[in-house]
């Protein structure tokens, strides 16, 4: 028989808090209104998935910079956290029990397929101009605008990168603004 400790039931009480601050702060900075307003993102229940996406992609980034197992427990965690917020997203829609299994799965091979894309776009050489393609090819902001979001996501990615290790691992990206900190 295995005997449980208290300590691997509070590191997954950690896991799990640190999972939920770092949904809350990136959903809640995915859906702030400048990406919408002025950044072109599209203002639809699909456009706000997309970048809610986005910012998880972002996040995912930098915890695999950090690496090891808790981080990436912590990203495995972090992506059903948001699948399970476009399910309950659905709900609050009123779509039907009947369809929704459908539309989820479709949202989520849509989240990861963009967000392979995103992580891969972010490792290029050139990229920024990786990072505008896949957003453009996927749709995800107006043409017009795409230099907007692309030097937002920048702007992101570097405010991460500026953050502790510990910091991260506990959800707390440093989101919470209209305007990321150069």
């Amino acid at each position: 028989m295995i005997a449980f400790s208290g300590s691997w039931f509070r590191r997954r009480g950690a896991l799990k808090k640190a999972v939920a601050e770092a949904y809350g702060r990136l959903l809640r900075e995915a859906l702030m209104p400048v990406h919408y307003e002025t950044r072109g993102a599209i203002d639809n229940f699909e456009g706000r998935a997309q970048m809610v996406t986005v910012m998880t992609a972002l996040a995912c980034s930098r915890l695999a910079a950090i690496g090891g197992p808790l981080a990436a427990e912590m990203t495995e965690r972090l992506n059903a956290l948001v699948l399970d917020g476009f399910d309950a997203a659905f709900r609050e829609k009123g779509v039907g029990d009947h369809s929704i299994a459908r539309k989820v799965r479709t949202l989520a091979e849509s989240h990861s397929g963009l967000g392979r894309a995103l992580l891969a776009a972010l490792q290029e050489t050139d990229s920024d101009t990786a990072l505008a393609d896949v957003l453009r090819r996927n749709g995800v902001v107006k043409a017009e605008q795409l230099g907007a979001m692309t030097d937002a996501l920048r702007r992101y990615q570097s405010v991460f990168a500026g953050q502790t290790d510990a910091e991260i691992l506990t959800g707390g990206f440093a989101c919470g603004g209209h305007e990321p900190a150069a």
